[in-house]
């Protein structure tokens, strides 16, 4: 906005006498259109103090004077005859040397001031002045001037930019149009239209355009500089080029893709190297795995003939157990029907109770052998330690994707587990692994809940004495807060538990742990006595 006037161009500066100390007091004389004529006119009309036209006269010490040439705190009265002669005098506009032919009755003055148009006022747009003594201040100009100024002259005014229609004050148009992505800037290259004289004109945002698919002027790499040709030639050479250095372009590519097929079957010889000797390790592992199988298989047979031999002398025993008792109930009725000799029979129920006693405690051994004969068929059917070594393929796509992976079943003693791992479990970032319980064949006879103690381990392919590992076991408390882990199955297979945070998604792919995208992870399972 434009500031407010203070200067000497003023309307009060402009009909009024300004004082040193800064106050308006008797009206100019030099406005009046006809000059007072008698020095008795002066007397009656001017102000003693001021020496201007009285303002609100009134008589002071017997002089006539302006009532604000009074001093402060004087009661005063005006002088009316004095300032309705003074109000009906003519005057002239102060604006007269500008060009305003305005005159009218010198109370009414102040009034055209305000809407003369050859007052100065400020720009309405805050322009400045760049030269003068109102260098630096906002620019003043006569009233009427301001609609032309604001028009056609004024730094601050809106034009709109023909190029782009975007609107741009003035003083910014030709700092505007050195940036305008619209305006026509002659092609770099000095291309021509063909039929037309003069450099191409191309907006200035599309120059990156022209250059790249339309210039004729451009140059371009060879096609063929991926195969050694190192020219650089216009865009409308291009054709003509190709063209006469045809046969060196042909021998070119075909060194280039000689030179490629060689490269080719060297990598693919190594790569035949590689699965050649992958594919031995493979058959020695699995050479390896089916002596194992074998011989858990001959195990087995042995164990299951043992199993009958068992069975038969089971049968045996309660055979024998069925014809003792048979005996037993025949001499208990023969006591019954025997009353003739009491001395005999006695004796011979003597000796039934003997002997009952004697097939009891034969039974009681029998039962003893045929309890030793399952722990022993138990013992070689698992063991009390369960290990799995678990190769997981694929890592860094497991990892990526986020799934889960589960492993083939195993054994711990009876008890059938199987392991799973979470990539990126709760904890961000990091892996984690579970352990499920599995319904068995054995469950019938086995202990519930289970306790056992676990290892988990991942291989250092670097150095085997630094793998990395955790160890936790099943504590009562444990038992408590997840009964569902550790009952006996109904389900497949009961719900997980494990650890959330094993180890890192960066740690599990360094070169120590994971080899050719695969790691190798040991889950250890100690089972512990019931609590």
């Amino acid at each position: 906005m434009a500031e407010k006037l203070t200067d000497s161009e003023g309307r009060e500066d402009l009909v009024y006498i300004k004082t040193e100390d800064g106050s308006y007091r008797g009206w100019r004389v030099d406005l009046l259109i006809n000059r007072l004529s008698s020095k008795m006119e002066e007397k009656l009309l001017l102000c003693s103090s001021c020496k201007g036209m009285l303002r609100d006269a009134c008589l002071y010490e017997g002089n006539l004077r302006c009532g604000v040439c009074i001093p402060e705190g004087i009661a005063w009265q005006p002088v009316k005859m004095n300032r309705e002669i003074v109000s009906d005098k003519m005057i002239s506009c102060p604006l007269k040397k500008r060009g305003c032919e305005w005159s009218d009755t010198v109370s009414t003055a102040i009034h055209h001031l305000e809407e003369c148009e050859f007052f100065p006022v400020l720009c309405p747009l805050g322009c400045v002045c760049l030269e003068g003594e109102m260098k630096g201040k906002v620019m003043k100009l006569e009233k009427r001037r301001i609609p032309e100024h604001q028009r056609d002259s004024c730094p601050l005014r809106e034009l709109v930019c023909e190029f782009c229609l975007n609107k741009v004050k003035a003083c910014e148009m030709n700092p505007h149009l050195e940036d305008c992505e619209h305006f026509p800037v002659p092609c770099p290259n000095r291309c021509v239209i063909e039929g037309e004289e003069g450099t191409r004109q191309v907006k200035r945002r599309d120059v990156p355009a022209h250059l790249s698919n339309d210039c004729p002027l451009q140059k371009e790499e060879c096609p063929y500089w991926v195969y050694g040709c190192r020219e650089e030639i216009e865009r409308k050479e291009m054709d003509l080029h190709e063209r006469e250095f045809m046969h060196i372009h042909y021998r070119l590519s075909m060194t280039d893709m000689k030179q490629k097929q060689d490269e080719t079957s060297e990598l693919l010889q190594d790569k035949l190297d590689t699965a050649t000797e992958r594919i031995a390790f493979i058959e020695n592992e699995n050479e390896s795995k089916s002596k194992e199988l074998l011989t858990l298989k001959q195990n087995q047979i042995e164990t299951n003939d043992q199993l009958d031999r068992a069975t038969k002398k089971i049968a045996f025993l309660q055979n024998e157990n069925e014809s003792k008792s048979k005996e037993l109930l025949t001499l208990k009725q023969n006591q019954i029907e025997t009353s003739e000799d009491n001395r005999l029979l006695a004796e011979k129920l003597e000796k039934a109770n003997t002997k009952i006693e004697n097939l009891e405690k034969q039974i009681t051994e029998k039962d003893s052998e045929l309890k030793s004969i399952k722990e022993v068929l138990y013992s070689h059917t698992s063991l009390p330690t369960g290990q799995l070594e678990w190769k997981i393929k694929g890592v860094k796509q497991k990892i990526q994707n986020k799934e889960s992976t589960y492993s083939d079943p195993f054994y711990v003693g009876l008890y059938k587990c199987q392991g799973c791992i979470i990539w990126n479990c709760l904890n961000k970032g990091k892996v984690g692994v579970y352990i499920y319980i599995m319904k068995g064949g054995y469950d019938d006879k086995l202990h519930w809940p289970i306790r056992y103690k676990y290892t988990l381990i991942i291989l250092n392919h670097i150095n085997s004495n630094n793998n990395y590992e955790i160890t936790n076991q099943v504590t009562k408390e444990y038992l408590e807060k997840y009964p569902d882990c550790f009952k006996r199955p109904t389900q497949m297979r009961n719900i997980s538990f494990g650890t959330h945070s094993f180890i890192s998604n960066t740690e599990i792919l360094e070169a120590k742990y994971c080899k050719e995208d695969s790691i190798t992870l040991l889950i250890k399972i100690e089972l512990l006595p019931a609590l």
